[in-house]
C-alpha cells in the first residue's frame, strides 16, 4: 500500500512540475510578445499594423486573406482565400471579433497558451504509463525546443497543428489507460474535432489525423464494432474542412478547399526539379483547362503519372526531399547543394549561435565549408537515429508503449510521405515536431541510462 501511495504522490508531483514549467514558458513568451517591436506592413494598398508577433513564411498571404475577410466578409472572392486554404485566415478573423485591433498579439498569446496546454496534457498522460521516468525529459525537450516553441509567436498554422497532434495522442492515451467505455464517444468527439481543426488549417494533415483515429478505434473496438465509430468520426472531422468548400463555392463557385495542391506537387516534380522549393524551371508537361479546381486536379494527375513513368528520377527526388524534410534549421549545403527551404523566418535563427558565427568572413567559411556540412550531416542522421531508436525502445515493450509507438509512427511517417509527393521542406516538419521530439527524448534518456532505462508499473493495456 505504501508503494502505491508513493507512486501516486510522485505522479501528482510530476503533474505539478509539468504545470509549473508550462506556465513558466508561457510567461517568458508573454515577455517576448510584449517586446516585439511594432511596425507597418504594406498589404496591397493598405497598411497593416504589425506588433506582438513575427511573420512566418507565408505570413503576408495569411494576413492578406484575413484583411479580405475583414473588409469583404466571410465570402470574400479574393483569390488568396481559394488558392491557399482559408482556414488559418479565418482563425485570425474569428479571433479579431474578440481582440479587434489587438488581434495579432492576441493570436500569438493564444497560440502560446495552447502550446503550453498541449505539452502539459501530453506529459501528464505519458507520466501515467510505464514511461513515467521519460516524461520529465520529454516535457522539457518539447517545451524548450526553440524552433517549435517560438513558432507559437509566428503568423503561421504550424504551432497550432503541432499542439493539436500532442493533444490528440494525449487524449487517446488517456482513453486507453482509463478504459472507460462510457467516455469513449466523448473522447472520440474531442479527437475528431481537433483533427478537423488541423485539417481546416492545413488539409494535408487529414491523412495522418484519420490514420491515428482509425487505428485507435480498431484497437479499442475491433473492426466490426468500430465501423460505426469510424463513420461518426469521419463526419465530425470533415465538418470544418467542408465549410471551406462551402465558403469557396459561395464566394467564387469553386468546389474545393484550395487550388494549390497541384501547383505545389508540380514544383517538386520534373526533370529539372531539385526536390526543394523553386521559383522557375520546374514542373512536368501537362495540358490543363477548365476551372481552377479542375486545373489543379489535372496537375495532380500529371505529376503522379510522371512519377510512375520515371521511377529512377523519382527515387532521386524522394531522397532529396527526405534530406530537406529532416534538414537542420541552418541552411548548410548538403552534398554540394544549397538547401532552399522556407524557414528563413524561423525565430530561432534570430539567436542561433551558428548564424552569429557566420556573420564574419572566417565564420562563414567554417559554417558553409566542409566542417559545417559535416556537422549538418551528423546532426541530420543523429536526429533520425535517435528518433528510430526511441521508436524501437517503445516497440520492445509489448504493451501500451508499443501502441504509443505506432501512433507516433503514423503521425511522422504519413507527413513525411506527403512531403515526398509535394516538396521537401523542413517547415513541413514543424507540425510533427512534438511527436518526433518525444521519440528522441525517449532515446536520449535511454542512452544516458546506458541503454537500460527501467519502466515503472502502470495499468495494463486492454
Amino acid at each position: 500500500m505504501q508503494s502505491k501511495r508513493n507512486r501516486t504522490i510522485n505522479s501528482k508531483d510530476l503533474s505539478k512540475s509539468f504545470r509549473y514549467w508550462a506556465i513558466a514558458v508561457f510567461a517568458i513568451k508573454l515577455i517576448i510578445i510584449i517586446n516585439i517591436p511594432s511596425g507597418i506592413l504594406k498589404l496591397g494598398d493598405q497598411n497593416f499594423l504589425l506588433g506582438g508577433i513575427w511573420l512566418g513564411a507565408d505570413g503576408e498571404s495569411y494576413l492578406r486573406g484575413y484583411q479580405s475577410l475583414k473588409t469583404e466578409g466571410l465570402f470574400s472572392p479574393n483569390e488568396i482565400l481559394t488558392y491557399w486554404p482559408a482556414g488559418y485566415p479565418l482563425v485570425i478573423f474569428f479571433l479579431s471579433l474578440l481582440a479587434q485591433d489587438w488581434v495579432l498579439p492576441f493570436l500569438s498569446i493564444s497560440q502560446s497558451a495552447i502550446f503550453s496546454l498541449a505539452v502539459y496534457m501530453f506529459a501528464v498522460q505519458i507520466s501515467r504509463t510505464r514511461l513515467k521516468k521519460f516524461s520529465y525529459t520529454v516535457c522539457l525537450l518539447i517545451l524548450l525546443n526553440p524552433t517549435l516553441s517560438l513558432s507559437s509567436i509566428v503568423v503561421g498554422y504550424e504551432s497550432l497543428t503541432a499542439s493539436g497532434f500532442l493533444m490528440v495522442v494525449a487524449i487517446i492515451v488517456k482513453d486507453l489507460i482509463d478504459k472507460n467505455n462510457s467516455r469513449f464517444f466523448q473522447n472520440l468527439l474531442k479527437v475528431s474535432t481537433i483533427v478537423g481543426v488541423l485539417t481546416f488549417m492545413q488539409p494535408r494533415l487529414l491523412v495522418s489525423g484519420l490514420s491515428i483515429i482509425i487505428f485507435w478505434i480498431v484497437k479499442s473496438k475491433g473492426i466490426r464494432a468500430g465501423g460505426i465509430f469510424i463513420v461518426v468520426s469521419l463526419i465530425i472531422t470533415l465538418l470544418l474542412p467542408s465549410s471551406l468548400i462551402y465558403r469557396n463555392s459561395k464566394a467564387v463557385g469553386i468546389y474545393s478547399i484550395s487550388t494549390n495542391l497541384g501547383s505545389t506537387m508540380n514544383i517538386g516534380a520534373g526533370d529539372a526539379a531539385t526536390g526543394g522549393y523553386m521559383l522557375k524551371g520546374f514542373g512536368v508537361p501537362c495540358a490543363i483547362k477548365g476551372s481552377e479546381a479542375e486545373q489543379d486536379a489535372q496537375k495532380v494527375r500529371c505529376v503522379i503519372r510522371w512519377y510512375l513513368n520515371n521511377p529512377g528520377t523519382s527515387f532521386t527526388l524522394f531522397y532529396k526531399k527526405t534530406i530537406y524534410f529532416w534538414a537542420p534549421w541552418v541552411n548548410n549545403g548538403f552534398a554540394g547543394e544549397v538547401y532552399t527551404g522556407t524557414m528563413n523566418r524561423n525565430p530561432w535563427l534570430k539567436i542561433n549561435p551558428v548564424i552569429q558565427i557566420a556573420t564574419s568572413e572566417d565564420g562563414a567559411k567554417l559554417v558553409d565549408g566542409t566542417f559545417g556540412k559535416a556537422v549538418a550531416w551528423i546532426w541530420l542522421f543523429g536526429g533520425l537515429g535517435l528518433l528510430f531508436y526511441g521508436f524501437l525502445v517503445l516497440w520492445s515493450h509489448n504493451s501500451l508503449e508499443r501502441v504509443i509507438a505506432k501512433f507516433a509512427f503514423l503521425v511522422i511517417f504519413v507527413n513525411w510521405v506527403i512531403s515526398l509527393i509535394t516538396i521537401g521542406d523542413n517547415r513541413f516538419r514543424v507540425p510533427i515536431m512534438g511527436i518526433s521530439l518525444f521519440l528522441q527524448g525517449v532515446a536520449m534518456k535511454t542512452v544516458v541510462s546506458g541503454g537500460r532505462q527501467k519502466l515503472v508499473e502502470s495499468p495494463s493495456l486492454r
